[in-house]
């Protein structure tokens, strides 16, 4: 039984991903893709940054370029409040 439930959470945060991802795919300004990683901080996480780089070689495996391009300066911007981030946190514990 737990594993069933280990199966199932693991689906659901699967789920849950895919589906912050399509609305951060979708957004049309940089506010709107903000606002998203701030109502999904999951999508900071390495296990989004793989998915996302899985669906950019996919798009890319299926020579669609364009969309790959524009996957890859999404998951750049996510990179780059990653980084961000990261480095509040690391001032945070020089003080």
């Amino acid at each position: 039984m737990t594993n069933q439930s280990s199966e199932d959470q693991e689906l659901n945060e699967v789920q849950e991903l895919n589906k912050a991802l399509d609305a951060f795919i979708q957004t049309g300004t940089m506010e709107e893709a903000l606002e998203i990683i701030k109502q999904n901080p999951f999508l900071l996480s390495d296990q989004a940054d793989i998915f996302l780089a899985s669906i950019i070689h996919k798009a890319r495996q299926q020579g669609q370029e364009p969309i790959a391009q524009a996957l890859d300066e999404r998951r750049d911007f996510i990179r780059s409040i990653r980084q961000e981030q990261e480095e509040k946190q690391n001032q945070s514990c020089q003080l």
